[in-house]
């Protein structure tokens, strides 16, 4: 006889979210914002289309429900511990925002930024998502470096260099051209924090 207790329906409800959630995430990763369809992600998911509709009721209610749980994934890679420990200077700061490029949660986010462009429901659920991001990218680069008022502009052009090197690695020569950009990235950060004038 099962002995575990029966969940409550808040549990039921909320499991059944994050299974349409991850059946939209992982849509959007292996097929692209266009084919991440509600009848897409009602296959994925196995549920009755009622249940999808019931949870998310719309496209763009189900896009809002996936920005946020990528929010959380690429705030998990931020504040993991896989990085370097506090007080390792700018090559952390690189590494950490490489780290955070490199995840799946950024592929999908970047899906979700090309379909922003035109879709201005989704643009305006992505616009909090990049504040909290960037907000959680400058605390870790406090912790890393401690206060420099240099960092704002620093942060900015590192997160800026890697996505653009991110993005033409995924069309261009591969991992072995972006990990060079990555290093010049770090040496260049040697001259540019070196002391204030």
């Amino acid at each position: 006889m099962d002995e575990r207790p029966r969940r409550t329906q808040a549990e039921r409800t909320a499991a059944t979210r994050a299974l349409l959630v991850d059946a939209a995430f992982a849509c959007l990763l292996e097929k692209g914002y266009g084919a991440t369809t509600v009848g897409a992600v009602q296959e994925r998911a196995g549920v009755a289309r009622g249940t999808l509709l019931h949870h998310f009721p719309t496209r763009a209610a189900l896009m809002v429900g996936v920005v946020e749980d990528i929010a959380a994934r690429r705030l998990a890679v931020l504040a993991s511990d896989a990085g370097p420990p506090p007080g390792h200077g700018w090559d952390a700061v690189v590494d950490l925002v490489w780290r955070d490029l490199q995840s799946p949660a950024f592929l999908a986010a970047l899906e979700l930024w090309v379909a922003a462009r035109t879709d201005d429901a989704l643009r305006e659920a992505l616009v909090p998502l990049q504040a909290r991001l960037f907000g959680a990218i400058h605390r870790a680069v406090t912790a890393l470096i401690g206060d420099d008022p240099r960092a704002p502009t620093l942060v900015q052009f590192t997160i800026d260099l890697l996505t653009g090197t991110t993005m033409t690695g995924m069309l261009g020569p591969g991992r072995e051209q972006t990990a060079v950009v990555v290093e010049r990235w770090k040496e260049t950060l040697v001259t540019l924090t070196g002391p204030a004038l």
